[in-house]
């Protein structure tokens, strides 16, 4: 309970570690009786106070649809409408993301809304202050509940912050008019909230909602026998799979120290060595990026399916060594032809030496490569069929 707490007040401090804890060892209960008891002392405020019995009464008169209402639609429409704009992009089927996503978003969803809320909850039963029933204080908690759940998409799909806000404020959208047509449909809904309604739909749904949860459970146990790994003062790939996974979530600063301690522990580590590469060329220390890249072709020629000579290229460019860019990249595609981002990077080194014609050819070849890869793979190569045209528009 205690780790469960901090987590949820560390979202106010530091937003992207606690997200992460909330990963790494959130529990969907807690989440849940937390907005629970956020979204009741919200609300309890709704009913004046009446004589001594007010504090009993302020829990027992209002009906269930004005603190579950929100939450009910978090569960059904806010975070389904995240998974389906997921899919929609092309990041894979609706109904993989759903088993595979829907739990760890929706633990952050509630634990997020909860934190949003219970600044203004509190103000709410402790005070009669008018301004803390304004629609514009409302407009802030929920703008900041946004923001929170744009770092939990972000986290858990290791996407841009920008793209994941983008997404957030479609969910955003699609909530509001779930809301609007249950407005329409009058009491109706609320039959769903009896003692029968929900114990039927436990029993039709319950093994299938247990179900949803089994991949966020078997990640946290992974994890928590990596953790367990990392005593062990030889084992440098359990210090390599927790940096992936914080490399995923964008964590660069942890993902580092963990390869860095691969490394530490197996100089030979070509992974490691590739992955440190590749995070140094995203933050543009190119001459960091090319030391561990070279190392990595170094010790294995044909690391990751070849990947580590389209980075190696790419660092080199970066670094404005255009021969050497070009050597990496010209080995890169010979062996993966129709790579997209490896075309785009030696079009660019090309480009850069003068080679116009021949880098007009690998533009069009990362344009073609794009529109015929897999529909599931298109979205991942998307940016570079744009980027590629960009180029050819400078030529």
């Amino acid at each position: 309970m205690a780790d469960h707490l901090k987590a949820l007040f560390l979202l106010y401090l530091k937003p992207v570690a606690a997200v992460a804890q909330i990963l790494d060892r959130g529990k969907l209960w807690f989440a849940i009786v937390s907005a629970l008891v956020v979204s009741v002392f919200l609300h309890a405020a709704d009913v004046p106070l009446r004589g001594a019995a007010s504090p009993l009464l302020r829990f027992i008169s209002f009906t269930p649809g004005g603190y579950l209402a929100p939450l009910l639609m978090i569960a059904i429409a806010f975070v389904p409408a995240i998974i389906l704009a997921r899919a929609i992009f092309g990041y894979g089927s609706f109904s993989v993301l759903i088993n595979s996503d829907y739990v760890p978003l929706l633990m952050c969803a509630f634990t997020s809304w909860a934190a949003a809320y219970l600044p203004l909850a509190i103000v709410r039963t402790s005070t009669d202050l008018d301004w803390a029933q304004t629609p514009p204080i409302y407009l802030v908690a929920n703008l900041y509940f946004a923001v929170l759940v744009a770092l939990s998409v972000r986290t858990v799909y290791g996407s841009g912050f920008p793209a994941a806000l983008g997404i957030t404020a479609l969910a955003w959208i699609a909530a509001a008019l779930a809301t609007l047509l249950i407005g329409f449909l009058g009491p109706a809904p609320y039959l769903l909230m009896s003692p029968f309604a929900l114990y039927y739909l436990y029993a039709m749904f319950g093994s299938n909602m247990r179900s949803l949860g089994e991949g966020l459970r078997s990640r946290q146990h992974f994890q928590e026998q990596l953790q367990i790994a990392t005593t062990n003062p030889h084992d440098g790939d359990a210090h390599y799979q927790l940096g992936l996974i914080h490399q995923r979530r964008r964590q660069y600063s942890e993902a580092l120290a963990r390869f860095e301690r691969a490394i530490a522990i197996d100089p030979t580590f070509a992974d490691a060595h590739l992955q440190l590469g590749i995070i140094a060329r995203e933050q543009h220390r190119f001459d960091d990026a090319i030391l561990h890249l070279a190392k990595a072709a170094t010790l294995d020629d044909k690391l990751a399916q070849n990947d580590v000579w389209r980075e190696l290229g790419a660092a080199y460019l970066g670094a404005s060594q255009t021969a050497e860019a070009i050597a990496a990249l010209s080995k890169f595609v010979d062996r993966r032809p129709y790579d997209p981002e490896g075309l785009f990077w030696y079009g660019k080194a090309l480009a850069q030496a003068g080679r116009s014609a021949e880098a007009r050819e690998m533009f069009e070849r990362a344009i073609e490569a794009v529109d015929t890869t897999p529909s599931r793979r298109r979205a991942q190569v998307r940016p570079w069929r744009s980027q590629a045209q960009a180029e050819l528009r400078k030529i």
